[in-house]
């Protein structure tokens, strides 16, 4: 499609009768025509709409036709500055880039809007609005990218206008490429580059998020948890590593309250409360979506927690510290208790859903409030997973009493 770009001067209101009028400038780019006011004054009939100009080789003529070439001539400069930089913009961006309202956003790197995100991003971290993290799952987009753009690019950095869609699809085969993971994760990481590129589109740095249109497709699949048997294994191997025994301690308390790493590693003595049934409950708003959940205390979780209270700081519940590696040792312990699965610490909250309390006959509707779900469409999932471990337990039962109808005598012969 071929690009129109034209300007404009005329008279304001040019028909009715005044002794002067102000004198308009309007910008047109492919359809978008951005308007406004020169400042210059003119009386009518000293203008000529033929050649948009002043008439006559009078002083004032000649003053404000110059005025209006060198206008001209800077708008002319502008649109080929920000065509060597912009594949797309409209008419109101080049009105506001003349008269140096975006200036200073020219030229931004996404890693420098990035790091003015994250000082955003922390000043709600403070004031409790934003959970730890997630902060801290948008530094680790940001050093992914870096990453990204260095082997992919070649370049230690790239302007907001260059994300596009293939850099964003390319965004997620690397991650998955480089840090050996799926896709639902890689695209956790696209979703942060999204909200970053569109928060810098709504605060002037873009003329158009380019990202707007691109959906992140996730694979769907069951989520993993552990029956009880091998939630059982777990609890009772001995462990000759005070790491892996104390990140098992943490998962199989997880499990039991199907709180969260990032809702467990911020509980606290506050998050108690003694209801009337004379029971512990963990009353906790969680931080992913600041919803309310509400959770019984059991007899495994109250031993972990006696277990650490001498290592206690303040009013932390458990002594979890921050482990890059925590993912790590549970695939370890996996391997250690013969449990062919991918161990994850997500894992004992998708177990606390399924085999803790659904299949212990838990009514969905309590365990979606213990979970913190908005609602139990989301909760739904793991009735699902019941439903289809159930057909499944069913048929391997069906299988093994094969022939065992050969040994009914149904005629009572």
């Amino acid at each position: 499609m071929r690009e129109t770009f034209s300007i404009l001067f005329y008279l304001k209101n040019y028909k009715k009768e005044m002794s002067v009028k102000l004198i308009y400038c309007r910008i047109s780019i492919n359809g978008s025509k951005a308007p406004f006011s020169t400042q210059l004054k003119i009386n009518p009939n000293l203008w000529d709409q033929a050649t948009n100009r002043a008439k006559g080789k009078s002083k004032s003529s000649i003053e404000i036709n110059n005025v209006l070439s060198k206008l001209e001539t800077r708008i002319n400069d502008a649109y080929k500055t920000i065509k060597e930089r912009r594949s797309r913009f409209d008419a109101f961006y080049l009105r506001d880039y003349i008269h140096g309202k975006i200036q200073n956003k020219e030229n931004v790197s996404i890693l420098t809007y990035f790091e003015q995100f994250l000082k955003e991003q922390n000043e709600r971290v403070n004031i409790g609005d934003l959970s730890d993290e997630t902060f801290k799952r948008y530094e680790l987009t940001r050093d992914r990218l870096k990453d990204y753009m260095k082997e992919k690019y070649e370049r230690d950095d790239m302007y907001l206008d260059e994300i596009n869609i293939s850099f964003a699809r390319r965004f997620n085969l690397f991650i998955r490429g480089k840090y050996e993971c799926g896709n639902n994760t890689a695209q956790k990481y696209v979703q942060k580059l999204k909200t970053v590129v569109t928060d810098a589109w709504g605060n002037g740095y873009l003329v158009a998020d380019k990202l707007v249109r691109h959906k992140l497709k996730h694979d769907k699949h069951d989520p993993t948890c552990l029956t009880w048997n091998e939630l059982k294994r777990i609890m009772q191997k001995k462990f000759y590593h005070a790491r892996l025994e104390r990140i098992r301690d943490f998962f199989v308390f997880a499990c039991f309250t199907g709180l969260s790493y990032g809702d467990l590693k911020s509980l606290t003595t506050e998050d108690f409360e003694l209801k009337n049934d004379e029971n512990d409950w963990i009353d906790k708003d969680r931080g992913k979506t600041c919803v309310n959940a509400q959770i019984l205390f059991s007899a495994i979780p109250h031993l972990i927690v006696e277990k650490y209270k001498n290592e206690r700081r303040g009013n932390e519940l458990l002594p979890i510290r921050s482990c890059q590696k925590t993912n790590a040792y549970l695939k370890e312990i996996a391997v250690l208790c013969g449990i062919n699965k991918n161990l994850t610490s997500h894992v004992a909250r998708h177990t606390f859903a399924t085999t803790v309390t659904l299949t212990e006959g838990v009514p969905l509707e309590s365990v979606s409030k213990m979970l913190g779900h908005t609602n139990t469409v989301t909760t739904q999932i793991y009735a699902k997973v019941v439903n289809s471990k159930l057909r499944k337990d069913a048929a391997a039962w069906n299988a093994k009493m094969t022939g065992i109808e050969n040994e009914f005598n149904l005629q009572n012969q």
